[in-house]
């Protein structure tokens, strides 16, 4: 007996029928399980190789337990010496180290968008003349991890200027003092102008001891320039100097090609409004590692 064929409208309709029953199965299912219930194991873990078949990625986005928690407390509380040391909001109201934070605040308010932001090392500069008469200068620069020791003629370097390097960097490391002690965290500034005498102190030392004569000393401390940009394109700057404890820093404010003083007045107001409200949050207070007079 012969079959009569099947109608293409039929045909369609079956179709749409399996992917109706399709989406209906997967819209009566339950939502998908969270990131930490749906690691899945893919077997043996090999011995090399990444995102490959084997790779065992059960604990890609695993979600520890309390337990695991607390053993990792454990672990972090052990490898802590001493007392944590104390929160404590800025003694002073304002915080040198809260520039970056500050102007991240106080530039949408005065509608200022930053451009560039750098913070200039405080550098101690001695001036001086070699026994033959030649001039010459000598530097520390002190940086936040670091401590760059720099001695040249105008003519340039040559091996009496190394020799009077040489002498200063020996003398920074077998320094107990200040100079050569400079950590990621930024010590309070109150020890800036002891910082800045012993750094000064280090330079005449050797210039002396090279035969030389001091002519002029100088130290400039810590500073961070910010540029920004005016809604009619114009430029804008605020430059923020440390300053020694009570007074913690010091900042001028520019605005406009050909000076706008009540936008350069208004990024000052705005500055300092939020270098005080950064100083009420607490931050973990280090005690000086240096003895005080």
């Amino acid at each position: 007996m012969r079959r009569k064929p099947i109608p293409s409208r039929s045909w369609t309709q079956l179709l749409f029928a399996g992917v109706w029953i399709s989406l209906t199965a997967v819209g009566c299912g339950s939502e998908p399980a969270p990131a930490s219930a749906s690691n899945e194991f893919l077997g043996d873990r090999p011995d090399s190789g990444v995102n490959i078949a084997g790779e065992d990625d059960r604990w890609a986005s695993a979600a520890p337990d309390e337990q695991q928690f607390e053993a990792v407390r454990r672990a972090l509380r052990d490898v802590v010496a001493g007392n944590p040391p104390p929160l404590e909001v800025a003694p002073h109201g304002i915080r040198f180290e809260d520039v970056p934070q500050a102007i991240l605040t106080a530039a949408p308010e005065v509608e200022l968008a930053i451009t560039g932001q750098r913070l200039n090392p405080a550098v101690a500069t001695v001036r001086f003349k070699d026994g033959a008469g030649r001039t010459g200068t000598a530097k520390i620069e002190l940086r936040r991890t670091s401590t760059l020791v720099s001695v040249a003629f105008l003519t340039g370097m040559d091996a009496d200027s190394l020799r009077i390097q040489q002498a200063v960097e020996r003398r920074i490391r077998s320094s107990s003092g200040y100079v050569g002690r400079s950590t990621a965290d930024r010590r309070r500034s109150s020890t800036e102008s002891k910082e800045g005498t012993e750094a000064i102190a280090i330079l005449e030392e050797a210039v002396r001891n090279s035969g030389g004569t001091v002519d002029s000393r100088e130290f400039e401390p810590e500073i961070y320039e910010i540029d920004l940009l005016m809604l009619d394109n114009q430029p804008a700057r605020l430059v923020v100097r440390r300053e020694p404890d009570p007074k913690v820093l010091s900042w001028k404010a520019w605005a406009g090609i050909f000076g706008d003083a009540t936008k350069a007045e208004a990024l000052g107001r705005a500055f300092g409004e939020a270098l005080r409200a950064w100083g009420k949050v607490p931050q973990p207070v280090q005690p000086d590692p240096f003895e005080s007079d």
